[in-house]
């Protein structure tokens, strides 16, 4: 696969994700962070984006950055799936740690 056709998968893969979760281009924007413009250039394969830009909006869209890039209809197996809600959770988690230790340090 070359990068034209890679760059093609990526912007399909997000609209894809985005309409099957009922998203506008405009809240999938807000969810990530980007201006609504911003989604429709990755969209119509003007722009790709930064790494920092990639993991927003996968994050916005509840998917791994890989899955962005994956050709349509691969099946995450059961292992995988499991694998990501563990990563997913661990996350929220990590994030309530450092809140309350952030929390607990400014008193």
């Amino acid at each position: 696969m070359n990068a034209t056709e890679l760059g093609k998968l990526y912007s399909e893969n997000i609209r894809r994700i985005r309409q099957a979760k009922n998203l506008s281009q405009e809240k999938l924007a807000e969810l990530a962070n980007v201006s609504p413009p911003y989604i429709s250039e990755i969209e119509n394969q003007k722009k790709v984006g930064k790494f920092e830009t990639i993991a927003a909006i996968a994050n916005a869209l509840e998917v791994e950055p890989y899955e962005l890039f994956l050709p349509a209809g691969s099946a995450i197996t059961h292992n995988e799936r499991r694998t990501k809600d563990l990563m997913k959770r661990l996350r929220n988690n990590f994030s309530e740690l450092v809140d309350t230790m952030e929390e607990f340090l400014s008193e």
